[in-house]
C-alpha cells in the first residue's frame, strides 16, 4: 500500500514526531511504502523560505523527497480536482484548494492520504487515516 502524506504528517516526519516513529517502522516492514505530491512539496518549501533558517529548512523538504516517491500534479490530477471541487461544493463542503489538490492525487491514484485534516474525510472514494491522533 502507498500512504501520500498530507504537509502535517511530512512535516511530523521531517521534526522526528515520536507519534510516528513506530508506525513508520511497521509499515514500512510490510512493504508499504510513502509519497509526497509536488503540492505538499510546495508546501514545505513555502515553510522553509518563510522560517527564520531558511538554508537549513531547505535542506528537510529536499531530503524528505528524495527518500519518497513524488506524485505530480499533472493534467489528470487537475481534471480530478475539478470533480473533487465541483462533488464537495454540491455537498455544501467546500475545502481549501491545496487539499482538493491531495485528494485529487490521491484519488485518481488509489492512494490512501494520511492527514490530521478533517476536510478530506468529505471526499467521497477516498481512504483517509491520521497517525498524528492514534
Amino acid at each position: 500500500m502507498t500512504r501520500l502524506l498530507d504537509t502535517n504528517h511530512a512535516i511530523a516526519i521531517l521534526n522526528a514526531d515520536p507519534r510516528l516513529a513506530s508506525r513508520l517502522e511497521a509499515a514500512k516492514a510490510v512493504g508499504d511504502t510513502f509519497a509526497l505530491t509536488t503540492t505538499v512539496l510546495g508546501e514545505l518549501y513555502y515553510g522553509a523560505q518563510a522560517s527564520e533558517r531558511v538554508a537549513e529548512n531547505l535542506a528537510k523538504p529536499e531530503a524528505l523527497s528524495a527518500q519518497l516517491a513524488l506524485y505530480d500534479f499533472d493534467a489528470a490530477a487537475a481534471s480530478e480536482f475539478g470533480k473533487v471541487k465541483a462533488e464537495l461544493r454540491r455537498k455544501g463542503r467546500p475545502i481549501p484548494s491545496a487539499d482538493a489538490q491531495i485528494a485529487a492525487v490521491a484519488r485518481l491514484n488509489g492512494l490512501v492520504v494520511l492527514t490530521d485534516d478533517i476536510h478530506l474525510h468529505s471526499v467521497a472514494g477516498l481512504t483517509v487515516e491520521n497517525w498524528l491522533r492514534g
